[in-house]
């Protein structure tokens, strides 16, 4: 592999910190040199095998492996998914005459850059306040928290065990994706039981994610969350104990109340559709190139 498209995967990998939306930026730039130097099959392999967890690199790189034209298309839609998703979360979310001065209570979990733009777009259109947690070891959540209150959003901060009581009241959750399956989302672990406590609650729970973060039914299988490393957790554990690190989990989506898309507002049940679309939109060499049969 040249050497300056070795040192853009070398830093794709060690980003840890950022989300898939940030992540497939970078992706999509490396790829685009890969396609003009004709070293497409192996960049696109090795941007999917540095970040497994990420539907969107997966779909950025069977676009690239389809071609130029397809692979432009991509890049061309994924330009425009964040304005999409902002102006259908405020069809959803946004201005309720009906309930005054009253803030806008949310509650997300980690820092998904698409979140964060959607309660930004929120609160410009009326008063929004936020709770989240820390989302521990990375703190991504504190992250969130920053910078929304740097914008002047009020945001109450919890550990992570402890977000259930932010429900009390609230109107909605809003969280991110890694991936979308046609029966699962996979999002930062600790997601499963708030969309669990959610429902228990009838807190309405919803998940941000354009159509690049679905995973077309080739994918399934081979896009795979890796766990972080155990010392982020407990860097010296006593003789006896092991830890894990586990980042993410899947959710199942029936604990989901609708996906905010840059397609509009789609129920649950509508995954499956999504997922096989984005499949017949490809040639099968794509599949193949990138190493999957």
């Amino acid at each position: 592999m040249d050497e300056a498209l070795q040192a853009r995967v070398d830093a794709l990998a060690a980003d840890r910190e950022s989300g898939a939306s940030v992540l497939v930026q970078a992706a999509v730039t490396v790829l685009r040199e890969a396609l003009a130097l004709g070293a497409t099959q192996v960049v696109a392999r090795a941007v999917c095998a540095v970040q497994p967890g990420m539907a969107p690199i997966w779909n950025a790189a069977l676009a690239a492996c389809a071609g130029d034209e397809p692979f432009e298309r991509f890049a061309a839609r994924l330009a425009r998914a964040p304005r999409a998703l902002t102006r259908f979360g405020l069809e959803v979310l946004g201005p309720r005459p009906e309930t005054g001065a009253a803030p806008l209570r949310l509650v997300t979990l980690s820092g998904s850059a698409q979140v964060a733009a959607l309660v930004t777009a929120l609160a410009q259109a009326g008063p929004v306040q936020v709770a989240c947690s820390e989302s521990r070891p990375g703190l991504d959540g504190r992250g969130l928290a920053l910078r929304l209150a740097a914008i002047g959003i009020p945001v109450t901060c919890f550990a992570d065990a402890a977000l259930g009581h932010a429900l009390a009241g609230a109107d909605a959750v809003l969280v991110g994706a890694d991936a979308v399956a046609p029966h699962w989302f996979r999002h930062r672990s600790g997601t499963r039981m708030l969309a669990a406590l959610a429902m228990r609650e009838g807190v309405p729970f919803y998940v941000v994610a354009s159509r690049d973060t679905f995973l077309p039914p080739g994918l399934l299988g081979h896009v795979e969350a890796s766990e972080g490393p155990p010392g982020d957790v407990w860097a010296d554990p006593p003789a006896g104990v092991s830890v894990r690190n586990p980042g993410c989990e899947p959710t199942p989506l029936d604990l989901v109340t609708g996906l905010i898309t840059d397609a509009g507002l789609l129920p649950p049940e509508a995954a499956p559709d999504v997922c096989q679309a984005l499949e017949a939109d490809l040639p099968p060499s794509a599949f193949l190139n990138l190493g999957i049969s």
